[in-house]
């Protein structure tokens, strides 16, 4: 039966489930035994093969009873306690609002195997004993024609929820199609098939909506009515999309002088789904092996890409390279061409404070008519006596040296140029360098030794500012003599 006389099937459930109420104790026996889709008539309870269950049983009685005394029982006698099996297991505690012993009974997947009666028993303090026992009935588990609970597709793509599936005993199945939340499909997005829901041409905003497969096998046990079992299946919908890239083509820059010099060719993705997990880059037409020259970083987190980097650049690395990002669905591909230019003059730098712990200084351009804007300054500064131990005269230390004794800070270019260097050791000298970094690399340096303030000199500008003080008081008050 398809999803257009399902409305029959609603009046056929509701005659059905009049049989069906909810549990209530009975005077002489305070047990009560509990499941959601439980017909109390009979005590059965029908579900399908691989569910998880659980089944409630309560002393609804002020009878003190201990809790070794409230037990689940199977059909051969066996006792169900909370250790001997992790499959199928008792637990005893207090109902929530009241003082009533409950134990409830666990199936972390009920089996065909799993059919057949279960008692819960209880046994006052008083020596009475009270027992109530039930059905379990497990059908066999659907035979889904898609077993699968996300369907995707490529942006522009068709997607197709196939909510079929039969069952093996060979029942008429009732089948419906609906929202997660129950409401019918949108026919706006939705052309629905008998048991298929399809979207033509998936569009970003057709991500994350849900096909909930809702399928009723009416099951009769014996000479009894027929009893409905509901089963559903949430599919989820993924649109996926081609690795995008801000632009097709991109311009880059390095430099090549005698300097050792890594460039970076970048491969920025603005919109994968899923996440691109793989990069490729080419030289030309051939693929880049990673070694001791190049190696491939990718981006992880929110943003997504990668770049290579290329160790001690020459004249033949230039060109255009390529870069291939792969989501798995799909593949895109990016242009980068790597071109030189100019590295950044020399900066003028001048000292503009000294104090305690820090200095102050101001790092200029030279350079009017750069061939790439400057966009930030590296400063590097190391003790004097770390200096001295290189052997070598300050403007002569290695760039090696450097990196491995030297504090690094690289701060972006701000309009007046003053940048403050804090953390300093009072009365000590430091070897600084200076250099400016554009997008294609760093520039020439300029090396400096510059000395933070010691106890002796703060001494120094205390008394001058006390004789100032006075000087200026006695200043401001012939001023005002005057006027």
């Amino acid at each position: 039966m398809t999803q257009g006389n399902f409305h029959t099937t609603e009046t056929r459930y509701s005659n059905i489930s009049r049989h069906t109420h909810s549990p209530s104790s009975e005077e002489h026996n305070p047990i009560v035994i509990s499941y959601d889709t439980m017909d109390y008539d009979t005590n059965t309870i029908t579900v399908r093969e691989g569910k998880k269950l659980m089944v409630s049983c309560v002393f609804e009685s002020d009878e003190t009873i201990h809790k070794s005394d409230l037990l689940w029982k199977q059909a051969n006698g066996h006792i169900i306690d909370g250790e001997s099996n992790a499959s199928l297991f008792s637990v005893v505690l207090n109902e929530k609002g009241s003082k009533h012993r409950k134990t409830s009974l666990h199936f972390s997947s009920v089996h065909t195997r799993d059919t057949g009666l279960y008692t819960c028993t209880g046994r006052t303090a008083g020596g009475e004993n009270f027992e109530k026992t039930i059905k379990l009935v497990v059908l066999p588990a659907l035979e889904w024609n898609d077993n699968e609970t996300i369907k995707g597709a490529l942006l522009g793509e068709p997607i197709t929820v196939d909510c079929g599936a039969k069952s093996q005993s060979g029942s008429e199945l009732i089948f419906q199609m609906t929202r997660e939340n129950g409401e019918p499909l949108d026919e706006d997005i939705w052309t629905i098939a008998g048991n298929e829901a399809t979207i033509d041409s998936l569009k970003k905003e057709h991500a994350n909506l849900f096909v909930s497969c809702i399928i009723i096998e009416m099951h009769k046990e014996g000479n009894q009515e027929e009893f409905p079992v509901v089963d559903r299946k949430d599919v989820k919908v993924e649109v996926y999309t081609l690795p995008e890239f801000e632009s097709d083509e991109s311009v880059q820059y390095t430099v090549i002088d005698s300097h050792v010099r890594d460039a970076y060719v970048y491969c920025n993705v603005s919109h994968s789904f899923p996440p691109v997990r793989h990069y490729t880059f080419y030289h030309g037409d051939e693929e880049i092996k990673m070694n001791d020259k190049f190696n491939i970083f990718m981006t992880v987190g929110i943003a997504q890409g990668a770049h290579l980097k290329i160790h001690n650049v020459n004249e033949n690395d230039l060109g255009t390279y390529k870069c291939e990002a792969n989501n798995i669905k799909a593949k895109s591909y990016h242009t980068v061409h790597l071109r030189e230019a100019n590295a950044p003059a020399e900066p003028k730098v001048t000292l503009v404070e000294a104090k305690r712990h820090s200095i102050v200084w101001k790092v200029e351009s030279i350079d009017q008519e750069p061939d790439l804007p400057v966009n930030a300054v590296e400063i590097r500064h190391l003790r004097a006596g770390t200096a001295e131990a290189s052997g070598v005269s300050d403007e002569d230390i290695s760039d090696s040296y450097w990196k491995s004794h030297s504090i690094f800070l690289q701060r972006n270019i701000n309009e007046d140029g003053v940048y403050e260097i804090s953390g300093l050791r009072h009365g000590h000298e430091y070897v600084w360098r200076f250099r400016q970094i554009n997008e294609a690399g760093f520039g020439d340096s300029v090396v400096l030794r510059a000395k933070t303030l010691d106890d002796h000199d703060m001494e120094m500008m205390d008394s001058s500012a006390t004789v100032t003080f006075p000087l200026a008081i006695a200043t401001l008050f012939l001023v005002r003599l005057f006027v």
